[in-house]
């Protein structure tokens, strides 16, 4: 069974405008109360406009990779008989044999098809997000992890394409115990 997910222009501008709007707040709240200090919790005190600065600046980074998904075409995923194609880890479509197992993990009620590579070194990353697999794997996940958020296809069609095309992996991916503290289910 051939899968092809591609990114969902419908479900990525709401991401992109929330980033734009809450660019926006951070500038109005630095421009607005230059001297004014807020209170965190445990009574701890921060400037105003340092809490402006960091929403600039977490959402100004978020607002561009939601632009950078928005313009892009093509596929972001593709799975087939010979292996998994992953925009976001690279642009080389990885053999199912070269994954050790799978499962299904959680956060903050995200679920993600996370995957571990039997030897990491043979299919690097060419994205942030492979940058980012030695946290993931602190987290309890594997090295490549696949959600549904900003495509045309749901978390379950991602499953089902996963266990009609991964052949002996599939057979043995969910029979793994869950994971502690990594939020599998």
């Amino acid at each position: 069974m051939h899968f092809v997910a591609e990114t969902s222009k419908a479900r990525v501008a709401p991401m992109m405008l929330g980033s734009i709007a809450f660019v926006a707040a951070g500038a109005w709240m630095v421009t607005r109360f230059p001297d004014d200090l807020a209170r965190l919790p445990f009574g701890i005190l921060i400037p105003v406009p340092w809490l402006g600065w960091a929403a600039i600046v977490f959402f100004g980074l978020a607002g561009v990779a939601w632009s950078r998904q928005f313009f892009s075409g093509g596929p972001v995923i593709e799975m087939s008989p010979e292996g998994l194609y992953y925009r976001r880890w690279s642009e080389t479509t990885i053999p199912w044999d070269a994954f050790d197992r799978a499962a299904i993990g959680e956060i903050q009620r995200q679920r993600m098809l996370t995957l571990w590579l039997r030897d990491p070194a043979d299919y690097p990353s060419t994205t942030l997000q492979g940058r980012t697999a030695g946290a993931n794997k602190a987290m309890g996940f594997g090295d490549i992890s696949l959600s549904a958020i900003g495509l045309d296809r749901s978390f379950d069609e991602i499953v089902a394409a996963f266990e009609a095309n991964a052949g002996a992996l599939n057979r043995q991916a969910f029979k793994n115990p869950p994971l502690e503290g990594g939020g599998f289910t």
